[in-house]
């Protein structure tokens, strides 16, 4: 029966969306390559800058002990899209940061010209990327980590007169780069295929690849210019897989003459790991706080700290449209969400009986190829204006791999022990599996849960692309509204779509009490 439950999970969000994907691929007509170009260029070095930082980041910070999960509360709830519009109320010229600089020094009487973050340029969108990748991999290391005897390693090194970041990226980080290969490609696939941040906060001329293809889509007699954008899109996916397996083969090889030298190792980073998340941490409650802020304000002038008067009506006004939305978005994510967790403990029992540890790529591809290439497939499969189980099963689609990933490393190292030990008691296996192992892993299973809600939640391509307007969600309507230029008003639409994956990490919190990172990762 598992097996069977396996089977069909990976043939419905595996095969099926591949066949759809696939009679696209071949309605390819004559178009010219150099318009592409220059947004491809823009797209590859925004994947590579975005994907090292974040990996940089992520196990430089994760060299000290993890902190409560908790604590990364506002940061993993905070979807691309709401982090991206706070953010910009944070760092932009006119900013509150810029404020701030201006109330204590008297600097900047004027918003400065030439600031390093402008509100849309490429050095803002790769900032927005790592500070939204960062989480997920730390999500990821923790669950490798818990398989690895690395504070053992750790020790053994430092007895031997090594420091702990020099034990750590040349003992512990060769032995996790290989575990990290997929969620790493997972980051460069996405970053490479992403549309709706580089249209709120990304450079319109070049525009990354992905922007350029979703803004022609719109466009009359462009479907053999599309094509050929499409195919770039693809090859960059395939030339990013590539480079991410030869980077972690170069780092390898580079521990590894770096532990024969005996002189001190090149430095990789600051001592002071536990400062990046701080710094997240910090930014992401800021990052609400000015969302709440702007929200409810009337008129705010430069440079003032706070603004000069209140429009509490926005909510009133905004808040018949928003209840619509915030129902859609709930239900949509809470079903796709099940799914995708159903799908993915199926898969991994059957993993698991059959005794295989490993990652499967498989159950991963669907992450492994560029979004836009996906939707664009079943839209011309589907047509837009498609509505209930066609959306459902997209949302689906991208929850399931998110579930998978996170939920791997405890199922298939579940200690078979306590199976054998309940049916000694006289439970059956199914009874043993209901009372014993779901209770246990009660933790990873709610990490999974909210990991695939706030997965379905940020979607914006298969909503707006299959749904063609007819059923909006509070993440359309926010890119919508923000591309639009009506910052406050997409404020309060930003808000309400944090607001619901925010309660749903708040619950497992609730639910798990004093969870860990590693705890929940696995």
């Amino acid at each position: 029966m598992v097996r069977a439950f396996s089977v069909i999970a990976q043939l419905l969000l595996v095969a099926l969306p591949l066949l759809l994907v696939m009679p696209s691929l071949f309605q390819f007509s004559g178009g010219s390559i150099q318009p592409w170009l220059e947004p491809l260029f823009s797209s590859l070095l925004l994947t590579i800058t975005t994907t090292l930082l974040a990996a940089y980041l992520a196990l430089q910070a994760a060299q000290y002990s993890l902190v409560r999960f908790s604590r990364l509360t506002a940061i993993l709830s905070l979807p691309h899209v709401a982090f991206a519009v706070g953010l910009m109320f944070l760092l932009s010229p006119s900013g509150y940061l810029v404020r701030i600089i201006e109330a204590v020094t008297g600097w900047l009487p004027s918003p400065p010209v030439g600031w390093p973050l402008p509100e849309k340029s490429m050095v803002t969108l790769t900032l927005v990327l790592v500070a939204k990748e960062v989480p997920f991999l730390l999500l990821m290391i923790a669950a490798q980590l818990r398989q690895l005897p690395y504070q053992r390693w750790l020790l053994q090194a430092q007895s031997l007169g090594w420091s702990r970041s020099r034990s750590w990226w040349l003992i512990v980080v060769p032995a996790l780069l290989p575990r990290l290969k997929f969620p790493l490609a997972a980051i460069a696939i996405y970053t490479v295929s992403v549309v709706d941040i580089p249209l709120l906060v990304g450079p319109n001329t070049p525009g990354v690849l992905a922007m350029v293809i979703f803004e022609q889509q719109y466009q009359f007699n462009q479907a053999g210019s599309i094509m050929v954008g499409v195919g770039l899109l693809i090859a960059a996916g395939v030339l990013l897989l590539a480079f991410n397996a030869a980077s972690i083969r170069m780092f390898l090889r580079f521990s590894q003459r770096q532990r024969r030298v005996k002189t001190k190792s090149p430095r990789f980073g600051w001592t002071a790991g536990i400062s990046v998340r701080s710094v997240l941490v910090v930014v992401s409650w800021l990052v609400l706080a000015l969302l709440l802020l702007h929200s409810i304000a009337g008129g705010w002038f430069y440079p003032d700290l706070v603004p000069n008067n209140w429009q509490w009506q926005r909510w009133v006004k905004e808040w018949p449209y928003i209840q619509p939305l915030l129902w859609t978005s709930f239900w949509l994510a809470v079903v796709s969400a099940l799914l995708g967790l159903i799908a993915a403990v199926a898969v991994l029992e059957w993993q698991r009986q059959r005794q295989q540890r490993q990652l499967k790529v498989w159950p991963l591809l669907m992450l492994l190829i560029p979004q836009l290439v996906l939707v664009l497939g079943w839209q011309q499969s589907f047509g837009q204006g498609s509505q209930g189980p066609a959306l459902v099963w997209s949302h689906t689609v991208f929850c399931f791999p998110y579930a998978y990933l996170v939920l791997h490393g405890a199922w298939v190292n579940y200690d078979e022990r306590w199976l054998y030990q309940a049916q000694s008691l006289g439970y059956s296996y199914w009874q043993s599996w209901w009372r014993i192992l779901l209770p246990m892993l009660k933790a990873p299973l709610l990490m999974a849960f909210a990991v695939a809600f706030s997965v379905s939640i940020a979607q914006y391509l298969p909503t707006q692309w299959l749904a063609g307007g007819t059923l909006p969600t509070l993440t359309t309507e926010t890119v919508s509204i923000a591309a639009g230029g009506d910052w406050r008003l997409a404020s309060v639409y930003a808000l309400m779509q944090a607001a619901l994956p925010m309660l749903v990490l708040l619950g497992l919190i609730f639910f798990v009490d004093d969870i860990r990172l590693t705890d929940a990762a696995d």
